[in-house]
């Protein structure tokens, strides 16, 4: 043990573990954030109450048990710029840690303690291929960690590929995803309540477009957690 720390010293005196979002050195019980920058993350305190901005907008597109999401998005903020590293510079460990850190904060919030399993918006293969990874599923995963819920990964599949729609009105991005989406085994997840994770909801059309994707399984309810929203 003695002999592993001195070289996990060494390889971080030549090569310091900074944080990803201020790009300060880490000391050896951070990870992946500074404690400063895990405490100045912005916050937005939808777990405390039901009908907060981002469940109102689904109001009238698909009935939720819940909705929410953990961090404001702002241009040019730490949320954009720790985003920005798990999606294109490949730091997948990052969503991971992002993911626990949302459900050990979370945990006791009624959109976690009430569900029974966790689904990521699927990636088509040939992006994920691109990227390694889909970033929602390493959000789930550190998520489903810290909440010992089981994490499915193999019932929604993204049948389309699609550009990056980051630029679309809302009523184009609803129209070139709502038929994205495909359920395998709708009786495998009977009366099951679903909490479908994503890393960011804009518009909500890709979420909707997943929970109308999954409107035959038999007796299910759904809510809807994102890591931020924009």
């Amino acid at each position: 043990m003695k002999l592993k720390l001195y070289w996990q010293d060494l390889l971080d005196l030549v090569y310091p573990p900074l944080c990803m979002a201020c790009d300060q050195r880490l000391f050896r019980e951070e990870d992946q954030l500074c404690l400063a920058c895990s405490f100045d993350l912005p916050r937005t305190d939808f777990e405390k109450f039901l009908e907060n901005p981002v469940y109102r907008s689904f109001i009238g597109r698909f009935p939720l048990e819940y909705a929410a999401a953990w961090l404001h998005f702002e241009k040019g903020g730490k949320v954009q710029n720790l985003m920005h590293q798990f999606k294109y510079k490949d730091q997948p460990q990052l969503a991971v840690h992002l993911g626990r850190m949302l459900g050990e904060e979370w945990r006791e919030a009624s959109i976690c303690k009430n569900i029974d399993l966790i689904i990521p918006v699927p990636l088509h293969p040939r992006k994920q291929r691109k990227r390694g990874y889909n970033q929602a599923a390493k959000i789930g995963e550190g998520l489903a960690e810290a909440l010992d819920k089981p994490l499915v990964l193999d019932q929604l599949k993204r049948q389309v590929y699609r550009r990056s729609q980051t630029r679309e009105h809302r009523f184009n991005r609803w129209s070139q995803v709502k038929s994205v989406f495909v359920l395998e085994k709708p009786e495998a997840l009977k009366a099951k309540h679903i909490l479908l994770i994503d890393d960011v909801v804009t518009t909500g059309a890709t979420l909707e477009a997943c929970l109308q994707a999954m409107t035959d399984i038999p007796e299910a309810k759904f809510s809807v957690l994102t890591l931020a929203r924009a």
